[in-house]
């Protein structure tokens, strides 16, 4: 299991819990729930996660059980029981999960996501549009003196209202100001990309030092230092209008970008990886995009079942 995998899945498994919490009677929800847990051994190890978070409730300090449950029957059983993983695991008293598997798992505890394939577009209250692409999870923070969006997971598309409040995007690696501006913000392992559209945007680290990035630049940058300036790829926002648009790419590079939108394994043989491929492939049906590369290139489409797909060398 990958990281990916085991975020997505954990994800998956507490939706299900607040779910089935909500509608403990639902014989259609039983079904599909049981259903999903069969469907993956992943799925199987997200779900002892999530029920061995609930078994640690009794093992915390009182205080901090008790302020666990203290929200009052009202609430309703789905909230309380979000609110209790939640409090559990930034207690830190989760049996092995802690701390580092928040960080693995935001969409849970987000204040806007999406699944794997979905996209949302939202207008916050400054008149603020976030575009969320796949699999992306962000907390929003509005105060008197600051518009802060943090970035869990994922890729999001912002165009600033108009608001005289400072508005910050912020990762794991450092905070990008806008400077009256759209852009777009990727978290990928271990590194940010900024792709600036309009005006300009300033990063800082957390060492103080900052790098403007202009309209029609993007940038990568880690924790501890910025990597070179370079014109924005063209096409690299088309993602909110569900297309993928690629100029000479490598075939490997095409699906690891596709696998993003769909759950399983997207790959290719190693003979075929280098082959390049140019053209605008649909986001919302992976099977058409496929099929278009195998009629691009020699290359074949072998699927074994729905979540494991690899394309390789025609025959």
């Amino acid at each position: 299991m990958t990281i990916d995998d085991k975020r997505q899945a954990l994800s998956a498994a507490a939706q299900w819990l607040a779910r089935r919490a909500g509608a403990p009677d639902d014989v259609a929800l039983e079904q599909a729930f049981r259903q999903w847990h069969l469907d993956s051994p992943t799925h199987r190890w997200a779900w002892q996660r999530v029920e061995n978070l609930q078994t640690q409730l009794g093992q915390l300090p009182g205080a901090v059980a008790y302020q666990a449950l203290d929200h009052g029957p009202s609430a309703g059983p789905a909230l309380n029981r979000r609110t209790l993983l939640k409090g559990l695991v930034l207690a830190g008293g989760v049996g092995g999960l802690g701390w580092s598997g928040y960080r693995q798992a935001p969409l849970w505890l987000a204040d806007l996501r999406t699944n794997v394939g979905e996209r949302r577009s939202v207008q916050l209250a400054d008149g603020t549009r976030l575009v969320l692409n796949t699999a992306t999870a962000v907390d929003i923070e509005f105060t008197g003196q600051l518009r802060l969006i943090t970035l869990r997971v994922g890729e999001i598309q912002v165009q600033t209202g108009q608001d005289p409040r400072p508005f910050v995007v912020r990762s794991a690696q450092g905070d990008m100001q806008a400077l009256g501006t759209q852009f777009d913000v990727r978290q990928n392992d271990g590194s940010t990309t900024l792709s600036v559209s309009e005006h300009a945007v300033q990063i800082r680290l957390g060492d103080g030092r900052t790098q403007l990035v202009n309209s029609g630049q993007a940038i990568t940058f880690h924790r501890g230092d910025f990597g070179p300036l370079h014109a924005a790829a063209p096409g690299s926002e088309e993602w909110v209008q569900g297309r993928l648009l690629v100029d000479a790419w490598p075939l490997r590079q095409v699906l690891a970008e596709l696998s993003r939108y769909r759950v399983g394994y997207l790959g290719c043989a190693d003979d075929v990886s280098h082959l390049l491929l140019s053209g605008a492939f649909p986001l919302d049906d992976l099977d058409a995009a496929l099929a278009a590369v195998s009629r691009a290139l020699p290359v074949a489409v072998v699927r074994r079942t729905r979540y494991w797909t690899r394309v390789v060398k025609n025959a």
